[in-house]
């Protein structure tokens, strides 16, 4: 009986050793992601003309349905659309400052700002994803943060979940 409650306390003295690092770690992820809304939505765009080169189309599953266009941009640039082909190759493009995220796609004739699919907008799935995260994050610094305390499954818990989403983000961002 005795060395189920030194295993018992083992395991509790890790936990309290290791929660700043937690907490450290939500804290600049959530600094990271801030980042990136931040330099998405609030600061300026900065604004050029290219050229289209090639595109891929996305497909869903044994439908074989048209997801999105995934474009690649002469400079270097790649962005989504839904569902939305870009017939013209000169196109107008605005871009974050920071991490250089297409915001806006125009064409002489059209503009495809609200189909863009890529990184943060609110079309594409890594906006939702880093959303969840955060909300995530929130309540995981409460738990953790709280002066109640909380079991040993909840903490493993709460490293695993956030680890999860980190992983997802990361994959989301690769993809798109």
């Amino acid at each position: 009986m005795s060395s189920i409650n030194r295993k018992h306390s083992a395991v509790n003295e890790s936990i309290t050793k290791d929660k700043p690092v937690i907490i450290y770690l939500l804290c600049a992820a959530t600094f990271i992601i801030s980042l990136g809304f931040f330099d998405y939505y609030v600061l300026p765009a900065s604004k050029t003309t290219d050229v289209i080169t090639h595109y891929a189309i996305q497909t869903s599953g044994k439908s074989k349905d048209k997801v999105c266009y995934h474009y690649y941009t002469q400079k270097g640039f790649t962005f989504s659309t839904v569902k939305k082909y870009i017939e013209e190759n000169n196109i107008e493009i605005k871009y974050s400052l920071l991490f250089k995220s297409v915001t806006s796609v125009k064409s002489k004739t059209n503009d495809y700002t609200n189909r863009l699919s890529n990184g943060l907008s609110n079309n594409g799935i890594l906006f939702y994803f880093c959303l969840v995260f955060l909300f995530s994050i929130a309540i995981s610094l409460k738990i953790l943060m709280s002066k109640k305390g909380y079991s040993e499954n909840t903490y493993f818990n709460i490293i695993c979940f956030n680890g999860f989403m980190v992983f997802v983000c990361l994959y989301m961002m690769y993809l798109y």
